[in-house]
């Protein structure tokens, strides 16, 4: 086995903050695994709304995960289409059920705490009723084979997910409880990350955070953190769409930054331009930590980023500044899922893939390390990884918190056994047991 980092080396914001995590989780190590309730069965690329609705076994779920000695799941309670499974008077939720409430009450049974994964800015459903407030496009440009216009809202075909009909069901009839569905298909998986989807393409819209849509957010936000007894409450897509590089130009954002700024600062490519992005994200962000702690402040606010160079892309296309969204919100959370660009089971060169950028995170996170200025719990993968490769990152990317595994649905048995295991040999009982003693 490869010696794991001392990752203690790299962050500096200090061991207390680490500590005051631990107590409140009653563990001396994390040990979560992630769910997304309406992707489906079998893995990442599908949005199943038939599955959470009518087979999503709470108890089957919670009873695997306490046999394999998880303390911790996080439930995506809002993904990227927009779907929020808890009973909400003001979001959309496709499925019926309260599948939030639901797990509290697993979870409570079985003392495993709960986080809860938030989607932000990406959002289609409400980029179907509100394309007033989707980001647009600030000039020409052509994505995914379709070309896009100066003034055009970031509304594109999402390049991951995928939707099967019910069975019985046409299109046109599910379409009027899927809006942003459309009606072309991919018809076969290929081995690139972004080729793996099969069937019909839904619809993918990323919104302005100068927009009415934050207090959209807000509002969710409220509802959860006053009706559930979760943990942690964590914002993924805190960011813009980092496949675009001249987002946001509507006249909200436009404005604000003529207002804030010189009138000589260039548009969509200036120093001052990337500064204003990642203020628009950071004041996003202290409106949300602010939203939590006020309805219940002990309650963690946490964030997802994604790895890669400071400049070039968190800041430049994502408009993530670490040390600004550390400094604001309780804890963040790496993803680092470099086999998801390639592994070994596709084949020797998707194998050399899944480890260059293995390397690569590695290397990333121990130049940036000194950003963060709160605690950090990676979040890595076992679906469309093996054994081998799952272990590793799980190895290498304990930045001393412990580690969550993502996800449920598609981690093998021999997976389950592996983490099982782990849990058992390496990380020791004694470390995950909740409230048995003093930590």
């Amino acid at each position: 086995m490869k010696r794991k980092v001392d990752w203690s080396k790299y962050f500096t914001f200090g061991t207390e903050k680490n500590e005051e995590f631990r107590k409140a989780f009653g563990a001396k190590k994390i040990f979560g695994m992630g769910i997304m309730p309406i992707r489906g069965p079998k893995g990442f690329r599908k949005l199943d709304y038939e599955f959470a609705e009518k087979y999503l076994n709470v108890n089957k779920i919670m009873d695997k995960l306490e046999d394999t000695h998880f303390n911790v799941l996080g439930v995506v309670i809002k993904d990227t289409d927009g779907a929020c499974i808890w009973n909400t008077k003001v979001g959309w939720n496709p499925t019926g059920r309260d599948i939030l409430g639901e797990f509290c009450d697993a979870g409570k049974d079985r003392n495993i705490k709960i986080n809860v994964s938030f989607t932000s800015m990406n959002d289609a459903y409400q980029g179907y009723l509100h394309p007033e407030r989707v980001s647009v496009h600030g000039r020409d440009g052509k994505k995914f084979g379709k070309e896009y216009k100066k003034g055009d809202v970031s509304t594109h075909l999402e390049g991951e997910m995928r939707i099967d009909l019910p069975e019985n069901l046409s299109f046109e009839d599910y379409q009027k409880k899927i809006p942003f569905l459309t009606d072309k298909r991919d018809e076969k998986k290929g081995k690139a990350r972004d080729t793996r989807g099969k069937g019909f393409i839904p619809l993918t819209s990323f919104m302005c955070p100068n927009s009415d849509h934050v207090n959209y957010l807000l509002e969710l936000t409220k509802e959860v953190v006053k009706n559930y007894p979760i943990e942690s409450f964590f914002a993924d897509y805190i960011r813009y769409d980092g496949s675009f590089t001249d987002l946001c130009a509507c006249h909200r954002c436009v404005e604000k930054f003529r207002a804030n700024y010189s009138n000589k600062a260039k548009l969509l490519k200036s120093k001052e331009w990337y500064e204003f992005k990642s203020s628009t994200i950071a004041n996003y962000a202290k409106r949300l930590h602010q939203t939590i702690k006020s309805v219940n402040s002990a309650c963690f606010s946490g964030w997802f980023c994604l790895p890669g160079p400071k400049k070039m892309f968190s800041q430049k296309r994502l408009g993530q500044d670490w040390t600004k969204l550390s400094s604001i919100l309780d804890i963040a959370s790496p993803m680092e899922y470099p086999y998801l660009m390639g592994t070994r089971d596709d084949g020797w060169y998707w194998g050399k893939v899944g480890g260059f950028f293995y390397w690569y995170f590695i290397r990333n996170m121990k130049k940036r390390a000194y950003e963060f200025k709160s605690p950090a719990l990676t979040v890595t993968n076992s679906v469309e990884c093996n054994i081998h490769e799952m272990l590793k990152q799980i190895r290498g990317f304990d930045f001393g918190l412990g580690i969550a595994v993502f996800k449920y649905f598609g981690t093998s048995e021999k997976q389950w056994e592996a983490l099982k295991e782990y849990a058992e040999k390496e990380i020791g009982l004694e470390n995950l047991k909740f409230n048995k003693k003093k930590l």
